[in-house]
């Protein structure tokens, strides 16, 4: 680069740096949204209707760490009175839309499908019954990160907070490379929480975010915490290591896009 250029960019770089976590995020949507696309209709062409389930059923893995998150977080808060009833890894079932009124609604859109579930329960009007309930709730996110970050290290033998050009450390297995990324793939499909997640955790969420502004603002007033040049770095190198973690995800969707676009074209013919 230009060391003019590079002078000029440099004192927005940490800036360019943070904004490019949500460019990133954005482009893992939209790939995602691609590779499904063309899975469905390879599905579609080779199986019919039912072809438009292969891509749960490749997504099978990270369901079944779905349901198991929700589980274990349930497990946890077991001395607290919460206890499973009944539990499914995997079961693609119709899901039923219920109106305001609690009555059945007829579908008109797109079929909602239900790809597991965990049913519990727990006491009634308690403190600890929203937290764990939150905590259950959001589970598959933090799950799903640690497992990518273990899949990660068990593909590449490197950490995936340790920014590096190569993909695989000297003597590392090759192997590896043949199963890690496609479990990588199935457990982000399904580590965000599921609306009926999103709602169960409402209150715990909404909590924890006035929690943290309440303690940015007094922190700020004291003068504890300062918004200058040091912050800023800090939040930039935290932002790089995010980058490069959504840039490996990016990468892998794109070489599975490449794949799938070539079989989509391989089964118009």
């Amino acid at each position: 680069m230009d060391p003019a250029l590079a002078a000029q960019i440099a004192p927005y770089e940490p800036w360019l740096i943070i904004a490019g976590v949500f460019v990133f995020f954005i482009l893992l949507r939209v790939t995602r949204q691609e590779l499904r696309k063309r899975v469905d209709e390879i599905g579609y062409r080779l199986l019919g209707n039912k072809g438009l389930l292969v891509w749960f059923w490749m997504n099978a893995p990270g369901v079944m760490l779905h349901e198991l998150s929700h589980a274990s977080v349930v497990l946890l808060f077991r001395p607290f009175g919460f206890r499973i009833t009944s539990i499914a890894l995997f079961r693609i079932k119709p899901m039923q839309q219920r109106g305001p009124n609690g009555r059945v609604m007829k579908n008109t859109g797109r079929q909602s499908l239900q790809l597991g579930e965990v049913q519990y329960v727990r006491p009634q009007g308690r403190f600890i019954t929203l937290v764990g309930d939150g905590l259950s709730a959001t589970a598959p996110l933090f799950g799903g990160i640690a497992m990518v970050v273990f899949l990660y290290w068990v593909a590449t033998g490197y950490n995936l907070w340790d920014i590096h050009l190569q993909i695989l450390r000297p003597g590392w297995p090759w192997w590896t490379l043949l199963f890690a990324p496609y479990l990588i793939l199935t457990v982000t499909s399904e580590f965000w929480p599921s609306r009926q997640d999103w709602h169960g955790a409402r209150w715990f969420v909404v909590g924890i975010l006035f929690i943290t502004i309440l303690i940015i603002v007094v922190s700020w007033s004291a003068k504890l915490l300062v918004f200058d040049n040091a912050t800023l770095q800090v939040t930039s190198s935290i932002a790089t290591h995010i980058d490069f973690a959504l840039l490996v995800l990016l990468g892998l969707d794109l070489v599975f896009l490449i794949v799938a676009d070539g079989l989509v074209r391989f089964v118009r013919r």
